[in-house]
């Protein structure tokens, strides 16, 4: 079978690289993405990025500009589920993809709109581009480099593969949605939303300051302070890299343990994070540390550290881990015929499912290469709205999802599932999640969720689990290869209580393999996988830190992956088991690059070596007294600033007709640019490009997602909601990063308390009062002392 999405048509009009990386998850899942481009492709048509994010498609040349090329487009839409595109609001009218249009000519047409920073905020003028959000919302300064002063562009492009992840998330529920209420209708996620959604770990807003991170640099070795936790990048004696984790049980002293520290650390009984460092632990953490590792080779202490079930992996380049066995042995990497390498190896399609495995994806069809196609394509049925057979407030109601799992990614999935309406209960154990030390961490995983607290070491607590398992739709967990089962809630069992159940599996590694039983936290396995190396810049070592990380990418993933596999549950009527480790969401979210035929590296696309840009036309430039971004990398963007620059000449240089050739003289367009900035002040430089229509922004100079959750306009708009009786006190966290203009979400709650709804969740499974009270007199379900009042936290860096 191709995947969950067989049935599903999607066109995506391919005017920015966001839109092409959803329509990527899509066809690698089974979904037929028809791509419509401009004739010779658009801006970045011919780039490398093409042989990874338009693989699976196809291809067809519109001028959607003629009245010939939008009737065409306008047929090809009414025959499909979903478009997928990131035109402004005149573009899209001019089209018939406006919100009125969209509900007259196409009802059942889902419209997945991409944005610079959402229509609803005071940004909604500004021009679209990553690397222009970046700059102006504070993220060029969120993580700064040993190499020069911030703000430094960005070298992964997590904005916009955090977009991406949002419009499919969204696009999918709108689709489950559609079952129910018979239409489609519009979602919007911008830029500035992909920014705030790969934000919440490190940022809320608590009245007493508490964080287990120090605001700033939040690459900084010492931004974990007093917290009982280390994690980062080390050089070792051989001048490699690697990182290391310290989260786990007794995870802090094993690691203190293998670097020879043991006789100075003290063994902590229960939760480690929950005891601060001393002053002589904290300088061994924070100082000591650095010239242990340089004491050994990388593999060394990587055996090591792994021997003593510490976390610790490898720093690599981008695809290096192609090579890796526990790639090969999930058969991740993937062989393809290739007109420019011969053969390239690019990361298979990340979700594994039993019941609907994704195919083998074909090779990225050339510009225009299924052209003659479009006649059989508007041959095909129109798709039509149906009658409505419910209400809905939000897509994802009436599904309910259980959560065994611990820390972050499997959590913050299911967060975003429940603002879309889901009704999404955590599931503990009485020690509870070993995250609930950190109190902005859990919050931002588990706010607005149930909780129940039942001891799966009990006959009758797992007894009582799998009753709730006869009502869910979902299951998902974290836990170690082979814990499940033995716990008594591994598939096998529930699926034979529930044959219609989605049992979602989000481990580190695998679910088997020669690193499947390893630990796993983030950030190691990205940069296991490379993004450390994409934000060093080309020929520097790798960085310290980036925006972005496989937490909020499993976590984006796996809900994506639900709602695939939901909706091949509505049309076949059985379930599916899945499985989203983290080492695949982040080989999908380094896509871009790939092996060439002798395994060696090829970057899609590469920061330069002063981190700067990718592109004369996509960079940051010196101005006399900062810096100034430009993004023009497009034909009319690329006239613009021509204009405002004084050279107008420019658009008719053989150098510099097209993008394609731009890029290709990319060394003298720099040469044209640097003396311009360099001449002028950020503003004088910004004021003439601004006023010629020459996108661009000046960085901002400090970090802005703190100030973001004290903007009424964010408040407004559910993008930050707020609780003043929360178990942590007053707090201000981040809410809502979709907007779906029939079934709309809703963020509000705060993180539930340990057990905080058992008796209640009980009761809803036909448990009496007094089997309840009795399962609670056992131990097997335990319930909240109170719920009411703030709760201790020692945890504070």
């Amino acid at each position: 079978m191709p995947g969950p999405l067989e049935n599903i048509v999607v066109v995506e009009i391919a005017d920015q690289m966001p839109v092409a990386i959803a329509g990527m998850l899509l066809a690698d899942h089974g979904a037929e993405v028809i791509k419509i481009e401009p004739h010779g492709g658009n801006f970045f048509a011919h780039d490398l990025t093409r042989k990874s994010w338009d693989r699976g498609k196809k291809s067809v040349e519109l001028d959607i500009a003629s009245a010939e090329g939008r009737e065409t487009l306008r047929g090809l839409l009414a025959r499909a589920d979903m478009v997928i595109h990131a035109m402004d609001d005149e573009a899209a009218e001019a089209v018939g993809l406006d919100s009125a249009a969209l509900a007259r000519d196409f009802p059942a047409l889902i419209a997945c709109a991409l944005t610079a920073y959402g229509r609803d905020t005071p940004h909604s003028d500004r021009p679209y581009g990553e690397s222009l959000a970046a700059a102006r919302l504070g993220t060029m300064i969120d993580k700064l480099s040993t190499l020069r002063p911030g703000p430094v562009y960005l070298g992964h492009p997590a904005l916009h593969y955090g977009q991406a992840f949002l419009s499919v998330i969204g696009g999918l529920a709108a689709l489950r949605a559609r079952r129910l209420i018979g239409v489609g209708q519009e979602v919007e996620v911008s830029l500035l939303d992909s920014m705030l959604a790969q934000s919440p770990m490190n940022n809320w807003w608590q009245e007493d300051g508490i964080s287990y991170i120090k605001k700033g640099d939040s690459g900084s070795m010492d931004r974990f302070g007093n917290v009982r936790l280390i994690t980062g990048m080390f050089e070792c004696s051989d001048g490699l890299f690697l990182q290391f984790h310290t989260g786990g049980p007794g995870g802090f002293k094993a690691a203190m343990d293998v670097l020879g520290f043991g006789d100075r650390v003290q063994a902590v009984k229960g939760p480690e994070m929950m005891v601060p460092l001393n002053e002589d632990e904290y300088r061994i953490a924070r100082v000591e540390v650095f010239d242990a590792f340089r004491a050994r080779p990388r593999d060394e202490w990587i055996k090591l550290f792994q021997a003593a079930d510490v976390a610790a992996l490898p720093v690599l380049e981008p695809a290096e881990v192609l090579l890796d066995d526990q790639t090969e042995f999930a058969q991740m990497r993937i062989a393809m015929p290739d007109p420019d390498f011969g053969t390239i190896h690019q990361a298979g399609p990340a979700l594994k499912y039993a019941a609907s495995p994704a195919a083998t994806p074909r090779p990225a069809p050339v510009v225009g290469a299924d052209n003659a196609a479009l006649p059989d394509l508007l041959a095909r049925p129109v798709r039509a709205a149906a009658a409505p057979q419910v209400s809905l407030k939000r897509p994802l109601e009436g599904l309910r999802l259980l959560d065994f799992s611990s820390f972050f990614a499997v959590g913050y999935g299911g967060r975003l599932l429940n603002d879309l309406g889901m009704d999404v209960i955590k599931v503990e154990t009485p020690d509870g999640d070993q995250m609930r030390p950190l109190p902005d961490v859990f919050a931002a995983a588990q706010r607005g969720k149930r909780d129940i607290v039942l001891d799966l070491k009990t006959a009758e607590g797992l007894a009582a689990v799998k009753r709730l398992v006869e009502t869910a739709d979902i299951v998902t967990h974290n836990l170690r290869p082979g814990k499940a089962d033995k716990l008594g809630i591994g598939y096998e069992a529930f699926k034979q209580i529930n044959p219609k159940l989605i049992y979602a599996y989000l481990p580190g590694y695998g679910s088997q393999g020669p690193k499947a039983k390893l630990k796993s936290f983030a950030p190691l396995v990205s940069g296991w996988t490379g993004l450390l190396y994409e934000g060093g810049g080309e020929g520097n070592p790798p960085a310290r830190s980036v925006f972005g990380n496989e937490d909020y990418n499993n976590g984006f993933l796996g809900a994506a992956g639900i709602l695939m596999a939901l909706e091949r549950r509505a049309v076949t009527g059985t379930g599916d088991y899945m499985e989203c480790p983290q080492l695949h969401s982040s080989l999908w979210t380094t896509s871009e690059h790939f092996l060439d035929a002798d395994m060696k590296t090829v970057y899609g696309m590469r920061l330069d070596k002063e981190q700067m840009g990718f592109n004369a036309l996509d960079s940051l430039y010196r101005t006399s007294d900062g810096l100034l971004c430009i993004s023009c990398r497009q034909d009319d963007r690329f006239a613009a600033l021509a204009q405002a620059i004084g050279r107008p000449e420019l658009v008719d240089d053989p150098r510099f007709l097209t993008a394609r050739l731009r890029s290709d003289n990319d060394a003298a367009l720099k040469e044209v640019l640097t003396p311009f900035f360099a001449e002028r002040s950020s503003a004088d430089a910004f004021a003439r490009l601004d006023a010629a229509g020459a996108p661009c922004e000046i960085p901002l100079e400090e970090s802005w997602v703190q100030k973001a959750l004290w903007e009424d306009w964010a408040f407004d708009t559910n993008r930050v909601v707020e609780d003043k009786d929360s178990m942590y006190g007053h707090v201000r966290e981040f809410g809502l990063f979709m907007k779906l203009s029939q079934t709309p979400g809703h963020a509000s709650g705060s993180a539930p308390r340990l057990g905080h709804h058992t008796r209640e969740i009980l009761a809803e499974a036909g448990f009496s009062s007094a089997e309840i009270e009795a399962l609670v007199a056992s131990g097997a379900a335990r319930v909240a002392p109170s719920v009411t009042g703030r709760i201790a936290s020692s945890v504070n860096a």
